[in-house]
């Protein structure tokens, strides 16, 4: 019995770092397989069939390239044998590959049949996978310096940046469904714009993360940038704005208000 429970953590961190490597490797691949077999259309323009006020401007996708090469240094740095028995990757480390997993499925999904419900129910679940990894982690001391680096930095880092792309995949699909509650009308996409700035603020808070405050501030700025440039919104600029200075206000409060959290060893479930 002793010898199985010895084995076991071995067992399934082998599995893990596998999962960890072949998702963080898929999500790059499948970024622009469509677009190599000439299949389906683009991401960029689906995103221009379906634009609204709450699109960011193109620029604002650029952080996909932070994702993914610190993901992929991620997975590489969770393989090595120090890292065999790591704490932060019992609590978190399936929800990196899981997070990958579906970024490299919504890749292919998108391009082939565009934004619709599949295509938002893939993001809300990775997005529910980010913040279930981040509470899990969130104000362990126990955890390395190297550990916050490489398993909650990105972690943190991709669930901010689907704190945006949820919504704004939503709004997308029902713009192109041509549902009557559409987001091409300001007035409806700044109702999502709060929700979201409301969602962001609590997570920026709640997750003692700069990585992810700072991917919901980028994506705000690029929303505010896009209806100043694009979309002539002013009232979605000023909303962008605010939204800014709520979430950096939240992160600093969070980062100075240390809140206590008990270490996962002595937490239940």
């Amino acid at each position: 019995m002793l010898r199985e429970l010895a084995a076991w953590p071995s067992h399934n961190r082998f599995l893990q770092t596998v999962a960890i490597i072949v998702a963080a490797i898929a999500q790059i691949v499948t970024a622009r397989l469509t677009v190599w077999l000439h299949v389906g259309q683009g991401v960029e323009t689906r995103s221009l069939l379906a634009t609204h006020p709450l699109v960011p401007l193109g620029p604002a996708f650029a952080i996909w390239g932070l994702i993914y090469a610190w993901m992929l240094v991620s997975a590489v740095w969770q393989a090595l044998p120090d890292q065999r028995f790591n704490r932060a990757l019992e609590g978190a480390g399936w929800n990196l590959a899981g997070i990958g997993a579906i970024n490299a499925l919504w890749q292919i999904w998108v391009p082939l049949n565009g934004f619709d419900w599949v295509s938002s129910l893939l993001v809300a679940i990775a997005l529910v996978i980010g913040v279930g990894g981040l509470m899990r982690l969130r104000g362990d001391d126990l955890l390395s310096r190297a550990d916050r680096l490489m398993v909650f930095a990105p972690l943190a880092l991709v669930t901010g940046w689907l704190s945006i792309a949820c919504v704004v995949n939503f709004t997308s699909e029902l713009v192109a469904g041509g549902y009557d509650f559409n987001p091409v009308n300001a007035e409806v996409s700044a109702g999502f714009l709060v929700a979201l700035i409301a969602f962001g603020g609590i997570m920026a808070y709640l997750s003692e993360s700069l990585a992810y405050s700072a991917a919901v501030v980028w994506g705000l700025a690029w929303v505010a940038l896009a209806n100043l440039y694009r979309d002539h919104e002013p009232a979605m600029v000023t909303i962008a704005l605010a939204g800014v200075a709520v979430i950096a206000v939240a992160c600093l409060w969070s980062l100075t208000h240390h809140h206590e959290v008990e270490p996962m060893h002595m937490r239940r479930g």
